[in-house]
């Protein structure tokens, strides 16, 4: 265990769906980092997910949670854009106009 600094981010996703995909999507990011001097554990119940971040000091838990945030936005918007496109689709097959 990584001792020094540590926090805590809870999110709660619109959906157990998005929170799954968030999830998986974020794992690999959390097991690559460098542990030497940060470690982040992902967590999912349903709608939610959680990320415990644990450092040496507090400049390596700033830049962790940093680069995690990023990942979790890049990952938010992406899902909001497919999610949008989808419906898209579903109105073009039914026949309705934008």
């Amino acid at each position: 265990m990584i001792t020094g600094a540590y926090a805590v981010l809870h999110l709660k996703l619109s959906s157990e769906k998005e929170a799954e995909i968030v999830s998986r999507s974020i794992q690999p990011e959390t097991e690559s980092t460098i542990r030497y001097r940060s470690r982040v554990k992902v967590t999912k119940e349903g709608d939610s997910i959680t990320l415990v971040f644990e450092s040496k000091d507090i400049t390596a838990l700033r830049a962790s949670i940093n680069s995690h945030l990023s990942w979790l936005i890049l990952l938010r918007n992406i899902y909001i854009f497919l999610e949008d496109q989808k419906r898209q689709d579903e109105r073009t097959i039914h026949g309705e106009q934008e």
